[in-house]
């Protein structure tokens, strides 16, 4: 079962280490997101940020970051990720929908954004499938995705 955890000192390390990353070893800017150690760190700095390890019967999957982000006055889908060893498997799109239900649980939170680079299709795949919408619109050379509750 897909669930969301806090990141605390039994897991910190073993998240900081989770990677996109074909050859399995992290970096600062991944494929198509940021390392989940940037994330932590920027969250700690803009306190509107919420961070959680993904977890599937006890082992540490992937990492998510949402909250409101100030700069663009919108509540956001910052980051979401699947370590790669657990990639294909429907995690992705069950860790967004559970991210999605704790957004929805926030008093003025009505939409979340998403964004994305232009070339990750698989991942625009799995948000269209959700229910985010393509905006139109280019943020710092991302395509926006809006969902609606």
């Amino acid at each position: 079962m897909i669930k969301l955890i806090d990141i605390d000192e039994r897991n910190w390390i073993d998240v900081l280490f989770m990677t996109t990353n074909e050859n399995g070893m992290p970096t600062l800017c991944e494929e198509f997101v940021a390392s989940n150690a940037l994330s932590i760190v920027q969250s700690f700095y803009e306190k509107t940020w919420t961070i959680k390890a993904i977890e599937n019967e006890d082992k540490l999957i992937g990492f998510a970051m949402y909250g409101f982000c100030k700069e663009k006055n919108f509540y956001e889908l910052c980051r979401i990720m699947i370590d790669r060893k657990y990639q294909g498997h429907g995690y992705g799109t069950k860790a967004i929908e559970i991210v999605l239900r704790e957004m929805k649980k926030i008093n003025r939170c009505k939409e979340v954004f998403l964004s994305t680079d232009p070339e990750n299709e698989y991942g625009k795949h799995i948000y269209r499938k959700i229910g985010f919408k393509d905006t139109g619109e280019l943020v710092d050379g991302e395509e926006l995705f809006r969902f609606e509750f």
